[in-house]
């Protein structure tokens, strides 16, 4: 009989899991990698503008341009952005879908997150549009998989990832500034925390 430790320790495997870019393939167990400082290659400044458009099927379209590793969002207004890579096949992309709406709804007026859907060509709007209902998802989400995986594919080497990168992976920007990123599902407790440090730092 299953007792509750191992009831416990089946949960934090699955939680703590990412997905790789084939939709066929197993999850795969990983263990979680923080990042709290800065990678070296960050920190070699671009010597021109790069500019991405991602889509949204409802909430209009943001432009991200970055120049000298500062990014800006426009159409955001609020200084933290969390940019969340993942898809819809994805079981810890799912399982970690609550966690951000818990994120954006009591941070709405200091952050954004925007979902950036890799590895899901075959989507359609409506099929979109069906998963964000079912998920109640009450932030940005980029529908375009062209510009979303040029993206993918600029941020990756800056942030030492492989090309096809598992997910989800999510970024965290200060005031268009990298502030760390998360691979694989992080419990919501620990994204809050940051959070907070990042606003401490900005005196909010």
């Amino acid at each position: 009989m299953v007792n509750r430790r191992e009831i416990i320790y089946i949960f934090l495997i699955f939680l703590f899991t990412s997905c790789g870019n084939n939709q066929e393939s197993v999850v795969e167990k990983k263990e979680v990698i923080v990042v709290k400082s800065v990678p070296k290659i960050l920190k070699k400044a671009p010597t021109k503008d790069y500019n991405f458009l991602l889509k949204s099927i409802d909430s209009g379209n943001i432009n991200i341009k970055t120049n000298s590793n500062y990014y800006s969002f426009s159409n955001v207004k609020e200084p933290i952005v969390l940019i969340n890579f993942f898809s819809t096949w994805c079981p810890p992309c799912i399982g970690q879908l609550p966690h951000l709406n818990n994120i954006q709804k009591k941070y709405k007026d200091r952050l954004s997150i925007l979902g950036l859907i890799l590895y899901d060509n075959e989507l359609k709007d409506k099929d979109i549009t069906s998963f964000i209902e079912l998920q109640k998802i009450n932030f940005f989400i980029s529908n375009n998989m062209g510009n979303n995986q040029r993206f993918a594919d600029f941020i990756a080497p800056k942030l030492q990832l492989k090309p096809n990168f598992s997910i989800p992976l999510m970024i965290f920007f200060l005031k268009g500034r990298y502030y760390t990123h998360y691979e694989g599902a992080v419990p919501e407790e620990m994204i809050e925390s940051d959070i907070k440090q990042a606003l401490d730092k900005l005196g909010v």
